[in-house]
């Protein structure tokens, strides 16, 4: 009998992992064209060599209702994939984190702290990705935020950065 009920719930974990939202659409170094969607993604391009692509989560994830208010950015540089962000503003309740902890692992937050308290981040690495969980306050509220990134296109990415930090830097 304990055989069959460990079965069983190992076969209900096995599926609602397999179900769960998987926001790479198309994988890191792919060009923005391979992204297909009914609805065409907003187009963002910058300055500084760089164009995202914004995805409200529900269009990826119909089914996960949960993470609905949930924009995803995908960052494009030299006309590659580089990063993949989930963006959870003001809506205070926690469930990017929770999205976070199922999808890549559990976390310890500080003794006494809810997770609607929580202010700070969490890194996995998960081969050669790097996940960066982000709770933070804004103006009127928080902000929840993954970065997905990937080591093959780190210095890309690094790149980019530099190009907004030198522009930051003349905006004085």
């Amino acid at each position: 009998m304990k055989k069959i009920i460990l079965i069983f719930l190992f076969l209900t974990s096995s599926i609602s992992s397999a179900l769960a939202c998987d926001v790479k659409i198309i994988p890191f170094g792919s060009e923005k064209e391979k992204i297909k969607m009914e609805l065409p993604p907003l187009s963002f391009p910058d300055r500084f060599g760089g164009e995202s692509l914004a995805i409200p989560l529900q269009d990826i994830c119909k089914s996960d209702k949960e993470l609905f208010g949930t924009l995803v950015n995908f960052l494009f540089v030299e006309d590659k994939l580089i990063q993949i962000s989930l963006i959870r503003p003001n809506l205070n309740d926690a469930r990017l984190m929770d999205y976070a902890m199922k999808t890549y692992g559990e976390f310890s937050l500080p003794g006494g702290i809810k997770k609607q308290q929580f202010r700070g981040n969490y890194i996995w690495e998960k081969g050669n990705e790097n996940i960066n969980y982000i709770y933070t306050n804004i103006h009127d509220g928080s902000a929840e935020i993954i970065e997905i990134t990937s080591d093959l296109y780190l210095t890309q990415l690094q790149n980019y950065n530099e190009k907004i930090g030198e522009w930051l830097d003349t905006q004085k």
